[in-house]
């Protein structure tokens, strides 16, 4: 989907969904919360042991979101993170993150969040997100602008990359490509921008989204992370390529994010560290 592109849907049958997320999304949000103080208070002993406590979270509040949208619209498609897909009959898909910024939700840090993103015909025309320990919900309708707990955001209009603030994250397979990761993170440090990581993709895009970051990069982000967020960037101003400037899709996992104006020259910093670790 390319920014000029022009999605057809319908509107009304969007609209019911989004109302109906942001209905059950508090519980869910005092769930998460009351889930993660139960957790956070107990040391593992384990890496392993880590990954299971983040699997069982995870699991947990999927279980609990798939079954809000299936009580619903239980002919629509659902694409869970931590499941195999429930297929439908209708021409809408949901695209689920249940908890992103796992790590940080086991060892009691609030920059969590879950990602609820709508397409209708394979394309995201809906998203919606919350970050519970804020108390922030974040959504948009594709056409309809980007909100953060019902009122409007938009995007950054700093022209300077030197003073920017630019966020980024560490993929799963960051070992393999280290020599790659801390090239780009030299790259947009020597050109003056300030540098964060929240640990959460989701977070960073809607930050970006409503100004907080001008920009966000990383490798390696699945659908799950970007359905939702994308029409959140976009509906605020925000543009979203890959890093050689291609058209986003929800399926191209290394993503460039910002609030547009900076985006040309953000494209020409990852071309630099490319050519310097030869990838050009």
């Amino acid at each position: 989907m390319t920014d000029s592109a022009i999605i057809h849907f319908p509107q009304e049958e969007v609209e019911d969904r989004v109302k109906y997320v942001l209905s059950v999304l508090p519980a869910l949000g005092r769930n998460m919360l009351s889930y993660q103080e139960s957790i956070s208070s107990t040391p593992t002993e384990s890496a392993e042991a880590d990954y299971r406590l983040m699997k069982k979270a995870e699991t947990h509040i999927e279980d609990l979101l798939i079954q809000a949208i299936r009580s619903r619209f239980d002919n629509d498609w659902i694409y869970a993170e931590e499941r195999d897909h429930l297929e439908g009959e209708s021409e809408f898909a949901w695209w689920i993150d249940p908890l992103d910024g796992t790590r940080n939700f086991i060892h009691g840090v609030p920059l969590f969040s879950n990602a609820i993103g709508i397409c209708f015909r394979d394309e995201p025309v809906a998203g919606v997100v919350q970050v519970p320990a804020l108390g922030e919900i974040y959504y948009a309708i594709y056409g309809g602008g980007s909100y953060k707990n019902d009122r409007p955001i938009r995007v950054s209009g700093l022209e300077e990359v030197e003073r920017s603030l630019i966020a980024t994250g560490l993929p799963y397979n960051r070992k393999q490509i280290i020599n790659e990761l801390m090239t780009n993170i030299a790259a947009f440090v020597s050109s003056g921008t300030g540098l964060r990581r929240s640990g959460s993709a989701v977070l960073d895009l809607c930050w970006v989204a409503e100004g907080r970051f001008e920009a966000y990069w990383e490798r390696a982000l699945s659908p799950h992370d970007l359905c939702a967020a994308s029409v959140i960037l976009r509906e605020a101003g925000g543009k979203l390529t890959g890093f050689q400037g291609e058209p986003f899709q929800m399926h191209m996992g290394d993503v460039l994010a910002s609030n547009s104006i900076l985006h040309p020259r953000l494209l020409n910093i990852l071309s630099e560290a490319r050519r310097i670790e030869g990838m050009n």
